[in-house]
């Protein structure tokens, strides 16, 4: 048995609407076991949570926010997920338009280049003996399905967010070292017009 993250991509959002409400009446199986799903679409370069489920023990709303999915859409909707999406071309290649079962990462890169204004996806988090099940599920849809392993994508995740925070620190960094510079010009500048003054002032008298 396998935990893993699957991204279902959709281009048509109402498929997608009607695929994640049909998957909140999913009949569990032992071979395979949903624990969360939540939608979200990408609006104005924004990625917006649209609709939660949580089929596990806890039963309040928004429960997905403190989980892993809730923390990769935080990464896809910050800095990193911009920069992944723009750079993930070249290493997509031609097959970014299809189905992907991805061993070894790239599952962040894939959403944030996929994952475009206007298109809508359902992140889930299954346990499964057959991958077939859920393909099956959502192949009924235009949709595009990305699969990995759930502790690669935690991993994933949280280089992505210690790659974030370091991005950050520089930048405060670099504010700093900016906000000095112009101190500084100002203060010379501002040491010269009143010399220049003062030295008018001095002529006058001579």
């Amino acid at each position: 048995m396998k935990q893993n993250i699957i991204v279902a991509l959709f281009n048509i959002s109402s498929e997608a609407y009607q695929a994640f409400s049909e998957l909140k009446a999913y009949s569990q199986t032992t071979d395979t076991l949903v624990a969360q799903a939540l939608l979200v679409k990408k609006e104005n370069g924004l990625i917006i949570p649209a609709e939660s489920t949580d089929f596990t023990d806890n039963t309040f709303e928004g429960t997905w926010t403190g989980s892993l999915i809730g923390s990769l859409v935080g990464i896809l909707g910050g800095p990193i997920g911009v920069l992944l999406g723009g750079a993930a071309g070249a290493l997509i290649g031609s097959d970014v338009g299809t189905d992907q079962t991805l061993e070894e990462g790239a599952l962040l890169e894939y959403t944030a280049k996929k994952l475009d204004n206007g298109s809508t996806a359902i992140i889930i988090l299954a346990q499964e003996s057959d991958e077939a099940v859920l393909d099956a599920f959502f192949h009924r849809f235009k949709t595009v399905i990305l699969r990995q392993d759930a502790v690669v994508v935690q991993q994933d995740v949280l280089a992505a967010i210690e790659a974030q925070e370091e991005v950050a620190r520089q930048a405060h960094e670099a504010w700093k070292k900016l906000r000095k510079a112009e101190r500084k010009e100002k203060v010379e500048a501002f040491k010269a017009d009143i010399k220049q003054k003062f030295d008018k002032l001095a002529a006058k008298l001579k």
